[in-house]
C-alpha cells in the first residue's frame, strides 16, 4: 500500500491555522503555528494583491487603488510567499513567523510587515519616533 502524505499534510495545515498566535508559548504550539503560517503564506500569498488593492482604494481613491494597490500587492505577494517558504522549511526551529500578521486574512486592513527573522519573542511594530521639538533659535 503506497504511503499518502497529502492527507497528513492537509491535517497539519488545518491544525496550524487553528492555533492562535497569542498562545505560542511552547515548542509544539510555536512550531505548529510556524508550519501552518508557512504553508498558508506559501500557497495563499497571492491574496496580498486584492488585499492591497482594497486597502489602497479605501485610503486614497479607487484609481490609485487599482494601479498602486496592484503593484504594492505584487511586492507583498513576493514577500509573503518567500517568507512563507522560509517559515515552512525552518518550522522545527521554535521561532515566530516572519510575516505579520501571520496569516493574510488576519487583520485584513493592517499593512503587512516582515518582522525580525528567527526571534523567539513576539514581534511588535515599533512606534514611530516623535517629531523633534522646534527650537525658538531655529527661526533665526
Amino acid at each position: 500500500m503506497p504511503n499518502k502524505p497529502l492527507p497528513a499534510l492537509l491535517a497539519l495545515l488545518c491544525l496550524g491555522a487553528a492555533v492562535p498566535s497569542a498562545q505560542a508559548d511552547d515548542y509544539g504550539t510555536t512550531t505548529t503555528l510556524k508550519l501552518g503560517s508557512g504553508l498558508s503564506n506559501l500557497t495563499l500569498g497571492w491574496l496580498e494583491i486584492p488585499k492591497n488593492m482594497i486597502n489602497t482604494s479605501n485610503q486614497i481613491n479607487v484609481l490609485f487603488g487599482i494601479s498602486g494597490g496592484l503593484l504594492k500587492g505584487l511586492l507583498h505577494t513576493a514577500g509573503r510567499t518567500l517568507t512563507g517558504a522560509v517559515d515552512f522549511l525552518t518550522f522545527p526551529v521554535p521561532t515566530q513567523p516572519i510575516a505579520h500578521p501571520e496569516f493574510v486574512w488576519q487583520k485584513f486592513s493592517d499593512e503587512t510587515s516582515y518582522g525580525p527573522a528567527f526571534t523567539s519573542g513576539t514581534f511588535k511594530n515599533p512606534k514611530p519616533a516623535p517629531a523633534p521639538a522646534t527650537s525658538p533659535y531655529s527661526k533665526m
